[in-house]
């Protein structure tokens, strides 16, 4: 890149505001950093005393999971930290979980990892469901399907044991 193009791109970027970004921008953002995300896995004990994890469907149209299942989370944006309420859980029980109940967030740790979108600092935390699910659909945490979103495989598993750990099972 010339001197001049970066000039002139730092001059575009300087028209942002911090926050949400339109999405072209968003995924070449993802390409050149690491993002912060929030997970949460919901998870539940059923009638067998197994425990599933509650995933959430993408749409065919996604632009980089069509068709996939995933754990809610979210990319941290600036500003998700103002006043006293963390807006970012706020944002994965209201828009990705459709406000079902649940439990509140139990720190599992965090994991630098690769994804399709590129590289993420994934904060991750479980979450029991308390009642039935407005979105999504339950699976049994040994036999989660093959749809999942790859790159979510190891935090879910860490999730489990640290719910398995909490609950003593």
């Amino acid at each position: 890149m010339k001197k001049t193009e970066e000039n002139e791109l730092v001059d575009l970027l300087k028209r942002l505001n911090p926050g949400f970004l339109p999405y072209p921008i968003f995924e070449q953002i993802a390409r050149l950093t690491a993002l912060s995300i929030i997970e949460f896995v919901p998870l539940r004990i059923n009638k067998s005393q197994n425990i599933e994890v509650l995933l959430l469907d993408r749409e065919g149209d996604d632009p980089i999971w069509p068709n996939k299942v995933h754990t809610p989370g979210t990319v941290i944006r600036p500003g998700d930290n103002e006043g006293n309420q963390y807006v970012a859980f706020e944002r994965i029980v209201k828009d990705e979980l459709k406000d079902t109940k649940i439990s509140e967030p139990h720190f599992v740790g965090s994991l630098l990892h690769k994804s399709k979108r590129g590289t993420e600092h994934a904060q991750i935390y479980w979450v029991e469901v308390l009642g039935e699910p407005k979105n999504g659909s339950f699976f049994e945490a040994n036999k989660l399907p093959e749809t999942l979103i790859s790159s979510q495989r190891k935090f879910i598993n860490q999730a489990v044991k640290s719910f398995r750990d909490n609950r003593r099972l």
